[in-house]
């Protein structure tokens, strides 16, 4: 086997194995992370919603504190929902700049062939 067909393999393994990697490590990873502090705040508003209930109406400033806290809370997930769909976007990014990469290998070695 030449030098230039063995390091032909080579690039083709390490491509492979990177693309592994990158799509069953990094992007779960942040899945994971992501839906963890997703549902720590979810919890955190269903308690903030138990507290409605048993705040009286005379106190001023504990139903404006509540409203405060709500309304942070409901800001929080919405800039984790908004995580999720940015790395839904660097997701298919990642795998079309794969597919391009493969493509691109396929043809340079039909360009040395």
């Amino acid at each position: 086997m030449p030098f230039k067909d063995f390091m032909t393999k080579v690039r083709h393994f390490d491509n492979l194995c990177a693309r592994w990697m990158m799509r069953h490590f990094y992007i779960v990873f942040f899945e994971f992370v992501l839906v963890f502090i997703f549902f720590i705040f979810f919890f955190n508003i269903l308690r903030n919603i138990d507290l409605a209930a048993q705040i009286t109406t005379d106190n001023l400033t504990e139903k404006l504190l509540l409203q405060q806290s709500t309304n942070t809370l409901i800001i929080i997930v919405l800039l984790l929902l908004n995580s999720f769909w940015m790395l839904y976007i660097f997701n298919g990014m990642n795998r079309l700049r794969i597919i391009l990469k493969d493509i691109s290998f396929a043809l340079s070695r039909r360009r040395q062939q």
